[in-house]
């Protein structure tokens, strides 16, 4: 067997110490990689479950039975929303996450107006998506798709206040825009981050995102269904109808 000169075991030691430097920069360079992979996380991100009680004034199952009552109830600061579930249409004078709230307001328009309602509720379930995001992405889409619920408080407290003379019509439309530019922050916020995704979930969301930033705007411009709609009827028929949207969205 040969022997290995000195020169050529410091050559080789060289080549070894290189070939592990190298090895050892790949490695660490592949673990920098995972610890930035490990935090998108394959997730779902859900919206609130929550429950309305629903005033109703009429039922039927044709629409237009229900739409010609619609303006005379806006007179009478009724939402006059046609509200459709399965397949009735409804009615509706105003809507409730409190069913006590809304069974003083039932009893308080038969005692006063000698008018029959129906109570319902309806359970609005979780939208949920599914995906790989960042914490950044998660805590984004958890606020929006809590939006449709948060617009219906929202507006709800207006129109109970305007109801209650607590604002006049200067303040009930300052507080519509604070709530509009609060909506519009949260789609602008969504839509930097998922412009670009292809989740089908997501897709859904932005497109109902831009319908209900629609109706804030409709709102905003006090743009009434009639001559004689009253504000507190088309603040009520302004949460009814974006209540309808997140309805229709999760079918």
């Amino acid at each position: 067997m040969p022997k290995i000169s000195s020169k050529s075991k410091k050559i080789y030691i060289i080549i070894l110490l290189s070939v592990s430097l190298v090895a050892c920069l790949i490695a660490a360079n592949l673990f920098s990689l995972l610890i930035v992979k490990t935090n998108n996380v394959a997730e779902k991100v859900s919206s609130t479950p929550f429950e309305i009680y629903f005033i109703s004034l009429s039922k039927s199952q044709v629409k237009n039975e229900s739409l010609a009552l619609a303006s005379e109830a806006q007179k009478e600061n009724a939402a006059g929303f046609v509200f459709q579930n399965e397949n009735y249409y409804y009615l509706i004078h105003s809507a409730y996450i409190n069913k006590n709230d809304a069974q003083l307001v039932q009893n308080n328009l038969k005692t006063k107006n000698d008018k029959d309602s129906e109570l319902f509720s309806i359970k609005f379930d979780s939208f949920s998506v599914l995906g790989s995001f960042s914490a950044d992405e998660i805590k984004v889409l958890s606020k929006t798709l809590n939006v449709f619920l948060d617009f219906y408080k929202e507006i709800y407290d207006i129109s109970v206040s305007v109801d209650t003379n607590v604002y006049n019509e200067i303040s009930a439309r300052l507080a519509v825009n604070s709530s509009h530019n609060n909506l519009s922050k949260n789609i602008d916020n969504f839509s930097l981050l998922f412009s670009e995704s292809t989740i089908p979930a997501i897709q859904t969301l932005a497109n109902n995102l831009s319908l209900l930033k629609e109706i804030s705007q409709s709102l905003c411009g006090g743009i009434t269904l009639n001559s004689n709609q009253t504000s507190s009827s088309l603040l009520k028929y302004r949460y009814t109808q974006a209540l309808q949207l997140y309805l229709d969205m999760m079918e």
